[in-house]
């Protein structure tokens, strides 16, 4: 339903619908928690052995005590571990704690305060930064680079993935610096990027030469219907098209 021709008294009459169906929800006073991926007490109690099996021998590893601040990287083991569930090199990968999201936000932080491999200058001294949010898209990403006061550009998402005609045509103005993207799965959809659609965002020529995609493949191992769904692998593309740096990929255990 688009209301973008309504007149004021049709626009008037939904906002009343629409307060009075509000308004009978909140009087039957529900107590409902709609937090995200929040782990319920069983799921908690699956996990509760892992903290009574570690012993000295399993806190170190490669010469390195985990129980002190180990690697500024991560773990090398860990690292290894993670380089092959994401198909890279184990020098492409850090490993921090359990919120992705921290790491997100850290690296946008060094893009605004320092600037990025890439970038003539810190973000924060730019008159102004754009970034492409795909919608419907994770809120929480979006936060993040609105938080450092960036103008947040909308982008339909398709079937297939973000509207790539419209990526392309933004991305030619320098003032965007990147997009948020969840290539498997994304919140609140469930859709996964086609192939065509990882194609085109690897071959990306942005006018910013700093550029990043923020590729938050959380749920790279994960399967919620059917076979198992591989998806391209965008590192190995954006290398291949001659834009290694320009795509940041995580992923959560």
């Amino acid at each position: 339903m688009s209301c973008v021709h309504w007149d004021r008294e049709e626009l008037a009459w939904e906002r009343e619908r629409v307060q009075a169906d509000y308004d009978a929800w909140k009087a039957k006073g529900l107590t409902l928690n709609m937090a995200r991926g929040k782990p319920g007490l069983e799921q908690l109690a699956l996990s509760r052995e892992l903290f009574t099996i570690l012993d000295f021998d399993h806190c170190v590893e490669d010469g390195v005590d985990a129980r002190n601040y180990g690697e500024l990287a991560g773990m090398p083991c860990a690292r290894r571990y993670w380089a092959q569930m994401l198909d890279v090199e184990p020098e492409q990968c850090f490993v921090g704690g359990s919120s992705s999201l921290t790491m997100m936000y850290d690296l946008v932080a060094k893009a605004w305060s320092n600037g990025l491999l890439h970038s003539p200058k810190p973000w924060s001294q730019l008159e102004r930064v754009k970034f492409l949010c795909p919608c419907p898209g994770y809120d929480r990403h979006f936060r993040i680079t609105q938080s450092f006061g960036m103008e947040l550009t909308p982008v339909p998402m398709t079937e297939e993935g973000p509207d790539m005609d419209q990526v392309e045509r933004l991305a030619a103005d320098p003032e965007v610096k990147g997009i948020w993207c969840v290539p498997k799965y994304s919140n609140p959809d469930g859709i996964v990027y086609s192939e065509r659609t990882i194609a085109r965002m690897a071959a990306l020529k942005p006018a910013a030469p700093d550029f990043m995609i923020l590729w938050d493949n959380a749920y790279c191992v994960h399967q919620f219907r059917g076979e198992y769904q591989p998806i391209a692998d965008i590192l190995s593309l954006c290398a291949w098209n001659g834009s290694p740096d320009m795509v940041y990929g995580n992923t959560v255990p």
